[in-house]
């Protein structure tokens, strides 16, 4: 599994992605929760639960406030419950890690271009600060592999729309995401020296499963727990 050792040694149990070789040969049978405690368990990660969410690309976030809460649609969840897996899944979209040591609170958010476009990482710092007065200058964040600027070509009235809400264009006419989601967290408070982008294509690499790539029903784990 792949690891994000900038955030973890922060105070973290596992803060990383599940990804296309980490199932043991066995990747039809990856979407079942129990699957994936398998996985982190013989990683030596063992939570109380894992909390999923429906995704539908919005920009609903959630918080999780103890361990029994029912599943909500909602593309974010928030928590500063220790042993609670946050679990988002992507497949060339954005995985974003948020963690605030101080006030101990995680954040695991999924930001397609959709999230990205309604500004999804925003609203996620502002739950931060205002429901757990949090500094957005304490805010530690991880942009995690996902479709990257070298692959991400739209339709022109795709990528107006794009570049109408904001979003960072190349000189190739492609979109970052990287890029897009860091201007909006440091336009949100964060610390450019707080931001790691992990700057791994998941369409380019065959670690990741990629919906581009032809994976549609196949995906990758993004796993924080404090």
């Amino acid at each position: 599994m792949l690891r994000f050792e900038q955030i973890e040694k922060m105070g973290l149990i596992y803060a990383g992605i599940i990804r296309r070789d980490d199932w043991d040969g066995n990747p039809l049978t990856h979407n079942t929760t129990e699957s994936i405690n398998s996985v982190l368990n013989s990683n030596g990660i063992y939570p109380k639960t894992i909390y999923r969410v429906n995704q539908q690309h919005s920009d609903n976030i959630c918080i999780v406030e103890n361990e029994y809460k029912k599943t909500v649609v909602a593309d974010g969840i928030i928590t500063q419950i220790p042993g609670i897996a946050l679990c988002i899944l992507v497949a060339d979209c954005v995985p974003i890690f948020l963690f605030d040591p101080t006030k101990t609170v995680l954040g695991v958010i999924h930001a397609g271009r959709e999230g990205t476009r309604k500004q999804i990482a925003v609203k996620a710092v502002g739950i931060f600060v205002n429901e757990f007065n949090s500094n957005p200058d304490d805010i530690v964040s991880i942009i995690g592999p996902s479709i990257g600027p070298c692959c991400y070509n739209l339709p022109d009235e795709l990528l107006n729309l794009c570049s109408h809400d904001g979003l960072v264009i190349t000189d190739k006419h492609t979109v970052d995401l990287w890029q897009s989601n860091k201007k909006q967290l440091l336009d949100s408070g964060l610390s450019k020296s707080k931001i790691f982008i992990s700057e791994e294509c998941t369409c380019c690499s065959n670690y990741y499963y990629s919906y581009r790539r032809g994976d549609r029903q196949l995906r990758n784990y993004a796993i924080g727990m404090i």
